[in-house]
């Protein structure tokens, strides 16, 4: 009882009404977004709208599912954000506080971060493709693909989800916990999120039935039963999260993290127009999963990620203190 009452436990409780919320929008959602679909078949729209019909049309009962879980956590966001500040925070809550950078850091950071990741995760996209692990697509990747496909929903992934996550909700866990039980606590809900949707091959019975949310909702719930899927999903994306925690915390701001993130997701997208992987080979499902975020080589190529921001955030550490100490003088 008295865990629920701590700012940790204020998450908790907002995950939790954020997935029952979900649930229950998730047919009207799917019937919203069917109907606009079909209407603008028939209807002229502006261009925006006919986009979005056109995404709704080809959507899945998961896909409105998670859009269902974005709008119910922004809308409970005021009610857990009014509930954290009536908690007394810890003594030392300000110790790992954001604090305002130059121009030229924030650029440091967020280079360090997106050649981190984009690197490190292209080389073992090179092993995969060296070792027979994986073979290229006929239609390759042209400039305008790697633009629209893949930087931008990498930056967008990298600013939106490290806002939410190591802005927020780290900085939550920050002033209940101490530092490892909030790296830990965030790393794992990191995980968790990006882990609700049904496995491959879920069958919703009938999508616009008032309780379809809630067969989404089992069904994601399922596969954390998996042994498998612990070792090569949950604990790469776990780890993940730590290291982007690590990070946020020794940098004191998140320009870092945010360009480790997109890097990863940059470096994903792009192998993933690019390549196929090879599901007859000895390294799939263990070493390598569905994609280049799942498997023990994804793991160990964080592993190797986390070394480079180790190194990368001691050599900024000494610069800086060497700028200090040549001003003093």
């Amino acid at each position: 009882m008295r865990f629920l009452k701590s700012e940790a436990g204020a998450i908790i409780l907002w995950l939790a009404a954020s997935l029952f919320a979900a649930a229950l929008l998730t047919p009207y959602l799917y019937d919203a977004g069917k109907t606009l679909a079909a209407n603008a078949e028939v209807k002229d729209y502006p261009g925006i709208i006919e986009s979005i019909a056109e995404s709704a049309g080809r959507a899945k009962p998961d896909r409105f599912f998670g859009r269902a879980l974005l709008i119910s956590a922004l809308a409970l966001m005021p009610a857990l954000i009014r509930r954290v500040k009536n908690i007394p925070p810890r003594e030392d809550k300000n110790r790992y506080a954001l604090r305002k950078l130059t121009w030229k850091n924030r650029l440091l950071h967020l280079s360090c971060g997106l050649l981190s990741g984009a690197v490190i995760l292209g080389a073992l996209g090179l092993l995969l493709h060296l070792t027979g692990a994986a073979t290229g697509k006929d239609d390759g990747l042209t400039f305008g693909k790697i633009f629209s496909k893949a930087l931008i929903p990498a930056l967008g992934a990298g600013v939106i989800e490290e806002l939410i996550f190591r802005g927020l909700l780290l900085g939550l866990w920050l002033r209940a916990c101490s530092l490892w039980s909030a790296f830990i606590g965030s790393s794992l809900m990191f995980s968790f999120v990006h882990f609700l949707k049904p496995p491959p091959g879920s069958v919703i019975a009938d999508p616009h039935s008032w309780h379809s949310g809630f067969e989404i909702l089992g069904s994601t719930l399922g596969h954390f039963s998996n042994p498998a899927f612990f070792v090569t999903e949950f604990a790469t994306l776990a780890l993940l999260g730590f290291v982007l925690a690590w990070c946020r915390t020794r940098t004191f701001s998140l320009w870092m993290p945010i360009g480790l993130h997109a890097g990863l997701v940059f470096a994903l997208k792009c192998f993933s127009m690019s390549s196929n992987l090879n599901f007859d080979s000895p390294f799939h499902p263990w070493f390598i999963g569905g994609d280049l975020k799942s498997g023990i080589l994804p793991l160990v190529a964080l592993c190797i990620c986390f070394y480079v921001c180790i190194l990368f955030v001691r050599l900024l550490t000494r610069k800086a203190h060497e700028t200090t100490s040549s001003e003093i003088l």
